[in-house]
C-alpha cells in the first residue's frame, strides 16, 4: 500500500514506523513548526492522581509503549526514553487514604510501591500527608525523540519539509500532488481545528507552558509530583509544568503561565534555582478525553489520526498500532476512540 502521512509529531512518527513495518510505501509532509510533541514534557504515568486511579487502558499502552520506543532507539541509534520513579507529595488526607487502599488492588501492584515508613516521612518540608512511588513510570525527551525521526525519515527519503495545500488534494480518489495513494492519514495535532474534511470534530486546542530550570540542591533522585511535575534531566537540570489553557491557538509564553508555574513549584520544593528556559506548545485535546481515529464518512481514503492530548506519549505506539491495522487489516477500531461517536457531517 502507499500512504501519505500529514504530520510529523509523536503520532506522525509512531504511524510512519508502523507503516515501515509493515512494508507500505510511505510518505510524510510536515512544515517542521510542530508546538506539541516537541515541546512535551514526554512523562507516562500510569497513575491518574486526584482520585488514584489507573489511566485509561495502561496494562496495554505501558508494554507496547516501552518496546516500540526501544525498537525506535534501536532503528536510530538515538537514546531518548529514559524509566523513571514519580514521588507524589499527597496533597490530602484523602490522597494517602486513596493509595493506601489501592495499593493492594492487584491491578494496582505493577504501578504503585506500598507505601513504607520513609515514604510517609520523606525528608521535605512540603510533605504534609506522605508521599507514594508510582512504578513503571517513564519519560522520552521529546526533542530529542522528533528531531531524531525527522533526520531518520530523512535520511531514507521519505520526509517532505512543507506545508501541505489542501489545493492540490482530491480527496475522493486520495490523489495529493498528482500522487495517488491508499490512503492520506492526517496527524496534524492542533492544526487539525482548520482541516476542511475533519474540522467538525470537537477537537481542542490546550496551550501549555513549561519551564527549565537550573538548581544545584533540588531533589533529583525522582520526579516529585504536586500540583506540578519537577523532572530531573541531569546534569542539575529539571522540567517544570504544565499550564492548561483553553481554546488557545499561540506558543507565546506569558507572564501570568510562569506566575503559575513557579507558585506550584513551591508545592515540591522551596530550594533556589534559575529560570534557563520557559515555552509553550499547544495540545490537540478532546472534550471525552480520548482519540479521535478513524476514516471520513464520505471520503473513505481521507483518515485522521489525532486527539491524544497530555498523554500521547503513553498512548500514541498502541493507538497507532490499531489504527494501521484497521486500515491494512479491517480490525475495527473500539468505539470510544473512532471518530463516528460524534456522528456523521454528511447527515447533520
Amino acid at each position: 500500500m502507499k500512504i501519505l502521512v500529514v504530520g510529523c509529531g509523536v503520532a506522525g512518527i509512531c504511524l510512519t514506523h508502523e507503516l515501515l513495518q509493515a512494508n507500505c510505501e510511505v510518505q510524510v509532509i510536515d512544515n517542521g513548526k510542530n508546538v506539541s510533541s516537541a515541546v512535551a514534557a514526554g512523562i507516562i504515568n500510569p497513575i491518574v492522581f486526584r482520585r488514584m486511579t489507573l489511566s485509561w487502558r495502561v496494562a496495554e499502552f505501558i508494554p507496547f509503549a516501552t518496546q516500540k520506543y526501544r525498537e525506535i532507539e534501536q532503528k536510530t541509534d538515538v537514546s531518548f526514553f529514559h524509566p523513571l520513579v514519580i514521588r507524589r507529595l499527597f496533597a490530602s488526607e484523602q490522597e494517602l487514604e486513596f493509595w493506601k487502599k489501592k495499593q493492594a488492588f492487584p491491578e494496582y501492584l505493577d504501578y504503585m510501591e506500598k507505601l513504607t515508613e520513609e515514604d510517609l516521612n520523606f525528608p521535605m518540608e512540603q510533605n504534609t500527608f506522605g508521599t507514594g512511588r508510582v512504578k513503571n513510570a517513564s519519560y522520552l525527551d521529546a526533542n530529542v525523540f522528533v528531531a531524531t525521526n525527522r533526520e531518520y525519515f530523512k535520511s531514507v527519503g521519505i520526509l517532505s519539509e512543507e506545508n501541505f495545500d489542501y489545493a492540490n488534494l482530491d480527496a475522493e480518489n486520495g490523489i495529493y500532488n498528482q500522487t495517488q495513494y491508499d490512503f492520506v492519514i492526517f496527524a496534524q495535532g492542533k492544526d487539525s481545528t482548520y482541516n476542511p474534511f475533519f474540522g467538525y470534530l470537537p477537537l481542542q486546542q490546550t496551550k501549555g507552558e513549561l519551564l527549565t530550570i537550573q538548581s544545584e540542591t533540588m531533589y533529583s533522585n525522582e520526579s516529585l509530583n504536586r500540583k506540578c511535575f519537577l523532572l530531573p534531566l541531569g546534569n542539575h537540570q529539571f522540567k517544570v509544568g504544565s499550564t492548561y489553557v483553553w481554546d488557545t491557538d499561540n506558543t507565546i509564553p506569558t507572564e501570568e503561565g510562569l506566575k503559575t508555574i513557579t507558585e506550584n513549584l513551591k508545592s515540591v520544593s522551596d530550594e533556589p534555582y534559575t529560570i534557563l528556559e520557559h515555552y509553550a506548545g499547544v495540545r490537540p485535546t478532546v472534550p471525552d478525553r480520548r482519540p479521535l481515529l478513524g476514516k471520513h464518512p464520505e471520503y473513505p481514503k481521507m483518515v485522521i489520526a489525532n486527539g491524544l492530548g497530555a498523554k500521547g506519549y503513553l498512548i500514541a505506539p498502541l493507538l497507532m498500532y490499531d489504527l494501521i491495522q484497521h486500515l491494512l487489516q479491517g480490525k475495527e477500531i473500539p468505539k470510544d476512540s473512532h471518530i463516528s461517536r460524534f456522528g456523521d457531517p454528511t447527515h447533520s
